[in-house]
């Protein structure tokens, strides 16, 4: 108990010390943990498999852990889901089965994610020596920590780590209604009005939503997708400051989504 209260008060002193290498190990430690699913993962298993294992210390009441937990979820669909050479999983601290269900259904995670207190998270934590979270970390086949601590843990900075490491992109979570990968919102930071552009292959009716970061839909509206290129118009004056989802869905309910800062 009094080495868990130590690391939480380490955690709360060093969090905004970017320069601080949040887990102390310089090699994988091989450690196992059961997901939801009741899955069993051992560490060394995936390396020895050739995967680059990619792991998101997390807390499910951690304010940081909530802002950038659909980027880490961007980051996993960039490299196929776990079906490439990169495993993506959530190792939680302190938490139940229930509690880290919770965060995935607000956050909309659907990648392999472990409890601290049913999952043995906790013993994941104190194995690498994480003081703080959220730590993403990356390891390489050969058991090396290519990254131990991405900051800020935004989806660009997780994917460019791992392709740096080694990893194979396979793409962005794109559907067979989208010519390209792009939804690009302009300006962005937006002050007033935000112009959403994307491209679509063929006509058909769409639905705009914009969500916080809890998963609070703010805007939901219906609009009509026009064959090739489409821009919409959103005012955004009644949205406070901060980082937003926008979410293009399909009347099949296929989705892409764009990250959206307003100021």
């Amino acid at each position: 108990m009094k080495k868990r209260i130590l690391l939480l008060i380490i955690s709360f002193t060093l969090f905004f010390s970017q320069g601080f290498s949040q887990a102390q190990v310089t090699m994988a430690v091989d450690v196992s943990v059961k997901t939801l699913d009741s899955h069993t993962y051992r560490l060394y298993d995936l390396l020895d498999e050739g995967k680059i294992v990619v792991i998101n210390f997390f807390s499910t009441s951690c304010g940081p852990c909530q802002t950038f937990a659909h980027d880490f979820q961007v980051a996993y669909e960039n490299f196929g889901m776990n079906q490439g050479d990169v495993f993506f999983l959530g190792n939680n601290y302190n938490g139940t089965n229930y509690q880290v269900a919770q965060f995935a259904e607000t956050y909309g995670l659907n990648l392999p994610l472990s409890s601290g207190l049913e999952g043995g998270g906790n013993e994941a934590f104190e194995a690498f020596e994480v003081v703080s979270y959220p730590t993403v970390i990356v390891i390489t086949p050969d058991y090396q920590l290519a990254e131990n601590y991405i900051w800020e843990p935004t989806s660009e900075n997780i994917t460019n780590a791992v392709v740096n490491a080694g990893g194979t992109l396979v793409g962005l979570t794109i559907n067979s209604v989208y010519k390209s990968n792009s939804v690009i919102v302009a300006p962005n930071p937006v002050q007033e009005a935000a112009g959403i552009s994307f491209t679509l292959k063929n006509q058909q009716s769409l639905r705009l939503q914009i969500a916080d970061l809890t998963g609070r839909v703010l805007v939901d509206e219906s609009v009509n997708g026009t064959q090739g290129e489409n821009r919409l118009k959103v005012d955004t004056k009644n949205l406070r400051s901060g980082t937003y989802i926008v979410m293009i869905m399909s009347e099949s309910n296929e989705l892409f989504t764009s990250k959206m800062v307003v100021k």
